[in-house]
């Protein structure tokens, strides 16, 4: 990083490296669970559908989160932001 800069001729005394890598993930009631072999074979979906509306690249189908998957989330946040990783965006598609 200094190094970068120094040869980009920017003065740094230190670099504090934000990388911006995103990571998804998704509560599923136990019952939706029990029905979708994927997740109980695999662990992860393998297999999906388009959105009902068209909307994968909107943020008009965003909705905050219910009071039990924020706390989840909340619970998640904290133990992630003491191991150094930061989650800032909690949202809820619907």
């Amino acid at each position: 990083g200094k190094r970068l800069l120094k040869n980009l001729g920017y003065t740094a005394s230190g670099v504090v490296p934000n990388i911006g890598l995103e990571q998804e993930f998704f509560f599923v009631p136990r019952a939706a669970f029990a029905r979708r072999m994927d997740l109980q074979l695999t662990g992860r979906t393998v297999m999906g559908k388009a959105p009902p509306r068209g909307q994968e690249m909107s943020d008009h189908y965003m909705a905050p989160p219910n009071q039990v998957a924020l706390e989840c989330m909340q619970a998640i946040q904290s133990e992630c932001y003491k191991l150094g990783i930061p989650l800032r965006t909690r949202h809820r598609e619907v």
